[in-house]
């Protein structure tokens, strides 16, 4: 409990760090402000600090998945005295399930599958109907920002091409010139030498002439350059922010449809119905319980047997009688658990990857770009500590 308290009191030391940087970077509107790239980095560290409780989660989802796993193998094992006693009382619990079941197939948008995941989720479903719902938000945020930037690059390539084309243009002007003023020069010369007139004032006339050009051209050649070497630099500077966008961006969409495969679904709007839907179904199945003595009697003696049974969670079996007649769904519930135990392991390897590339990143721009507020240093410490990032001899 001590340990708890300990984190709860450093994540409030790191918001409100949050929060006294945001309030030095949200009055800024200038994309090419260095301080935009501090909101990158805090980003990044909310990301981080977000995928880390996630996969906190996802490690206990896969213990209880595991859990079950280890339930149905208890199961499956159980003695004859024991085994037939439960299929029998499962048996009799689907026969009084059957109308009821028919009911609620026909009253309420669910499928079996998605009963049992609620089922087993219910106390952690507003809190993961929440949380889509503030990931699809800030999936929407991302996008906009990253349509911004893709814009600004775009306007910044097009003025490097302008400046190119200028400098080019430029370039052809002097040359014209130049072979102009030689042309003069050689004319002054011959006519000098035919004439033998003195011709000294229109020599300094073409001097000054040709030195206010060349002048010019030079003032000219300098802005162009100057141009150019800005609109690589934002060029450079939009494709760093670009990057760091689209990982968002891709990172936030993973966590998306994670949830919406997991519960089969295509946004929280659906996922906040189907739950709306199970409530529902829960309480007209208590009340179903409570106005059948047959269905009381053999649930009860369902759990009486299953209470000799050393099991992680025997309630879950009321709703998974058939599994315990039938061989072949228990077969098929094991290899659901078995996918879902799979997924769960992969997401949580990819968000492993998805924290070492975000703090990856951050390390990069902090290389690039040292115009940080001090707080944004101990941000990172923070939740390197946090997140278990520290780094080795640190």
């Amino acid at each position: 409990m001590l340990f708890f308290g300990k984190k709860k009191k450093k994540e409030q030391q790191i918001d409100d760090a949050f929060e006294k940087v945001y309030q030095e970077i949200q009055t800024i509107d200038n994309w090419n402000d260095p301080k935009k790239l501090e909101h990158y980095i805090l980003d990044s560290c909310e990301q981080i600090i977000g995928i880390t409780k996630e996969m906190e989660g996802e490690k206990a989802e896969y213990r209880i998945v595991t859990s079950y796993l280890k339930d149905i193998q208890t199961i499956e094992q159980l003695p004859e005295e024991l085994a037939q006693p439960l299929k029998e009382a499962a048996a009799n619990i689907e026969e009084l399930n059957a109308a009821r079941n028919a009911y609620l197939k026909s009253s309420h948008n669910l499928t079996e599958e998605q009963f049992m995941i609620l089922e087993q989720e219910e106390d952690d479903i507003p809190m993961t109907i929440h949380r889509m719902l503030e990931n699809e938000r800030y999936q929407d945020a991302v996008k906009k920002d990253k349509t911004i930037l893709e814009a600004q690059k775009s306007q910044w390539e097009i003025e490097r091409e302008e400046v190119a084309k200028n400098k080019k243009i430029l370039r052809s002007v002097a040359i014209t010139l130049f072979a102009f003023y030689g042309t003069l020069l050689v004319l002054l010369f011959v006519i000098q030498i035919m004439s033998n007139y003195d011709l000294t004032i229109a020599y300094l006339i073409l001097f000054f002439v040709g030195a206010f050009g060349a002048f010019g051209v030079y003032l000219r050649t300098n802005m162009l350059q100057k141009q150019m070497r800005g609109a690589i630099r934002n060029i450079n500077q939009s494709i760093n922010l670009l990057n760091v966008v689209r990982m968002k961006y891709a990172n936030v969409t993973k966590a998306i449809e994670y949830t919406k495969d997991k519960f089969n679904v295509h946004s929280s709007t659906e996922l906040n119905y189907i739950w709306e839907q199970y409530v529902d179904a829960v309480r007209e199945k208590e009340r179903f319980l409570k106005n059948n003595d047959d269905l009381e009697y053999f649930t009860g003696r369902l759990m009486r047997i299953l209470q000799k049974v050393e099991l992680y969670d025997r309630k879950i079996w009321l709703s998974q009688t058939k599994a315990l007649v039938d061989a072949n769904e228990m077969v098929e519930i094991k290899h659901n658990l078995v996918r879902r135990r799979q997924k769960i392991r992969d997401h949580i390897e990819e968000n492993r990857r998805i924290v070492q590339s975000e703090r990856n990143e951050i390390d990069h721009l902090m290389e690039e770009h040292e115009h940080y507020v001090p707080e944004i240093m101990e941000i990172i410490k923070s939740v390197d500590k946090l997140c278990g990032l520290e780094k080795n001899g640190a």
